[in-house]
């Protein structure tokens, strides 16, 4: 029996989008079907799909799902208790998604982007509908980061999230460290492999892990934050060179989306960052994912597994449709509020400034080898209020011209006055190129 009272004899699903993710579900389903019937209490069933070609070949047996390129063929029909929305992008999906909970339908997505650009539509719309909506996909693919974040740490406040959230980037860097293969040699690699998109922008630019981790911290700090504020920086720039600094300083270089709060208020970047040896995220490599996360009372965790492909990111969908199902039939009248807090609580955010942020930093100056030219840096830096941790410098035979890296690791500094000093030392006449930066986690 239903919620309503209505009697039948299985939950219908309709799915928008049948591709990677979409057939992955439609494989779970089918295979672990007795398991999933026996935890819900009935038969989930997908009826409907809604794709955007009838005609294409797919790897999974869909005779029994109707297909057809309408989106009323799903949103107009009644019967269908459920929608997982698996298209991405922005538009049609965030009509869909709309439609369906104002209609009182359950609605699963794993629609990074749409929940990370569109946050203060698409959640008012989950908190004030009659059907659950789940979104644990959107993040970590098959790592259950979202409801151990809004579950798990229902207690806790959390002072910080950080994390390696795109495959993509933590597979090329892993292989740059251990073979000592530049980028973009790294880079046609995972694309004929299939580690990277034919245009991998989005996720070696760092918009990929933007996006997730905008979605956490929604969650962390029970508001919304503007994605558009949030300070972005990708790994097209990392070098072997800083690579090997790294090794030697006891550090790898991973790109992490970090938020945290400090007494400015929220911190939230993404950037190729220098992560302590000893640090847990330091020993992820290849492509997967892992996001610690911190609470006052519980301390540090960490989840760790495969954050994108087929299988994980089903499996992340059909938990969430697992408790759809358990939503629908067990009589629920409210769901759970999406973001941690109640919808009175919730309020916009801002993020802290990237110019505002204090860390320690790793500088590597390509100069001219001469008499002077480390005062000269120090001297600088000093008149910027930034203090020097050590000092590294190869080839320390005195060649006149020859060029030389000087790398300087700094205590805690605020960014602004690092820019700033940078912008001076660029300018001195024995620069051979442009001041290398990569923040440093001091954790």
């Amino acid at each position: 029996m239903y919620r309503d009272g209505n009697v039948k004899d299985c939950i219908r699903v309709g799915m928008f989008g049948m591709g990677v993710v979409g057939t992955g579900v439609v494989e779970l389903l089918q295979k672990n079907r007795e398991t999933i019937e026996k935890r819900v209490g009935m038969p989930v069933r997908i009826v409907k799909s809604v794709v955007a070609n009838k005609k294409k070949k797919r790897n999974v047996d869909i005779s029994s799902i109707a297909l057809s390129d309408d989106l009323s063929f799903i949103l107009d029909d009644p019967e269908i208790d459920i929608v997982l929305e698996l298209m991405g992008g922005i538009e049609p999906a965030e009509k869909v998604i709309l439609s369906a909970l104002k209609s009182g339908k359950s609605v699963v997505t794993a629609n990074k982007a749409l929940l990370a650009e569109r946050a203060r539509v698409i959640f008012p719309a989950a908190y004030d509908a009659r059907g659950h909506f789940g979104f644990e996909t959107s993040v970590g693919g098959g790592i259950p980061i979202i409801r151990t974040m809004r579950e798990g740490f229902a207690g806790d406040e959390i002072q910080e999230i950080s994390g390696i959230m795109n495959g993509t980037a933590n597979y090329i860097l892993s292989r740059m460290t251990a073979e000592g293969i530049p980028f973009h040699d790294v880079l046609k690699e995972a694309q004929k492999q299939g580690y990277a998109e034919t245009n991998p922008t989005f996720d070696i630019e760092g918009y990929d892990t933007a996006h997730k981790l905008i979605i956490l911290m929604h969650l962390a700090f029970s508001g919304y934050f503007d994605y558009q504020s949030l300070y972005v920086e990708g790994i097209a720039q990392i070098t072997l060179n800083d690579i090997e600094y790294a090794r030697e300083l006891g550090y790898q270089i991973k790109l992490l989306g970090k938020a945290r709060k400090t007494k400015q208020g929220i911190e939230g970047r993404v950037h190729p960052t220098m992560v302590p040896n000893t640090h847990m995220l330091a020993t992820v490599s290849g492509a997967f994912n892992a996001i610690s996360v911190h609470g006052n009372f519980v301390g540090p965790i960490m989840l760790h597994g495969s954050g994108a492909g087929a299988y994980p990111s089903a499996s992340a969908v059909v938990s969430d449709l697992v408790e759809a199902c358990r939503f629908q039939l067990y009589g629920q009248k409210t769901p759970l509020p999406p973001i941690s807090v109640q919808k009175k609580n919730l309020k916009s955010i801002p993020i802290v400034p990237i110019g505002d942020v204090e860390t320690e930093y790793y500088l590597r100056f390509p100069v001219k080898d001469k008499i002077g030219v480390l005062w000269q840096i120090a001297k600088i830096l000093s008149e910027n209020h930034i203090s020097i941790r050590f000092v590294i410098q190869r080839n320390a035979t005195y060649i006149p011209e020859k060029p030389v890296d000087v790398v300087i690791v700094t205590h805690t500094s605020v960014e602004k006055n690092v820019q700033n000093a940078i912008k001076a030392i660029d300018l001195l006449p024995f620069m051979t190129d442009k001041t290398k930066l990569i923040r440093m986690d001091p954790d």
